[in-house]
């Protein structure tokens, strides 16, 4: 594994994790969604407002990715759940592109779900506070789309989402999951992790806010999925037919489709 103190000279404290993966880990984390007093509340407010802004700094090729997600929505597609809505960030640009697509949004976190009830370009879609372990709207659903989501579901507990979500499909509908995973090796995570502190730096990030962010993913490090195991797990829960169109280093699109 790599030595970050090699690639990054400073110390830091760690008291105000306000980096992307702190954001996006509101959505599982119960004592995020429940806070205290009014002031934890504006914090972690103030927090999922900064996913959006972030993102593209955090996450490498990061039009590329939610372009190859986007693509794969058919245009005839009439009803859409998303898995760990977050603040809308990807609803937003599904939205702008399938104007009478029908959008159920799934989210965690109270602090997410507000931020993207605050876009007003997001009235007509319908937001859900609740774990997406628990029972989901009623009927089918031509598409299920998740983004960075879905590393952070407990291993355990991702066969039977997968197989849920098979089950939730309208015959021929698809899942359409982008996610961050795990390389094959150790060497190719030290040299991809080595690229992707070099885009952070490139795009502006301070070394403190990069190495809280390295640090949470050698955290979850263990619990990612590589490529293989990932479209396993789907063709496990029912998918016969599974695309990867997508993959940059540590992230990846993975496409599966409800056949017969």
């Amino acid at each position: 594994m790599i030595n970050i103190s090699l690639i990054i000279q400073k110390q830091h404290s760690y008291a105000h994790l306000i980096t992307i993966v702190t954001i996006v880990n509101l959505r599982m984390k119960s004592d995020m969604t429940h806070v205290a007093g009014s002031s934890d509340h504006e914090h972690y407010l103030s927090m999922a407002s900064m996913y959006d802004s972030r993102l593209s700094a955090i996450l490498p090729e990061s039009e590329t990715f939610f372009a190859e997600v986007l693509s794969f929505i058919p245009d005839k597609a009439g009803r859409l759940l998303e898995l760990g809505s977050g603040t809308g960030y990807a609803t937003d640009r599904i939205q702008s592109r399938f104007h009478s697509l029908q959008i159920i949004g799934i989210d965690h976190s109270s602090e997410m779900i507000k931020c993207a009830q605050q876009k007003p370009q997001l009235e007509g879609v319908q937001f859900l506070e609740q774990d997406i372990r628990d029972a989901w709207p009623e009927g089918t659903f031509d598409v299920i789309l998740t983004t960075l989501c879905f590393h952070h579901i407990p291993e355990n507990d991702r066969i039977s989402i997968l197989s849920r979500v098979y089950e939730s499909l309208s015959p021929g509908g698809l899942f359409i999951c982008g996610d961050i995973i795990r390389p094959e090796s150790d060497v190719a995570e030290e040299i991809y992790r080595s690229r992707w502190i070099r885009s952070m730096e490139a795009a502006g990030l301070q070394a403190d806010d990069i190495n809280s962010i390295v640090t949470s993913r050698e955290a979850n490090y263990s619990d990612m999925e590589y490529v293989g195991s990932l479209v396993e797990k789907m063709k496990q829960a029912g998918f016969s037919l599974v695309l990867m169109p997508y993959r940059h280093e540590i992230s990846v699109v993975v496409v599966g489709y409800k056949t017969g």
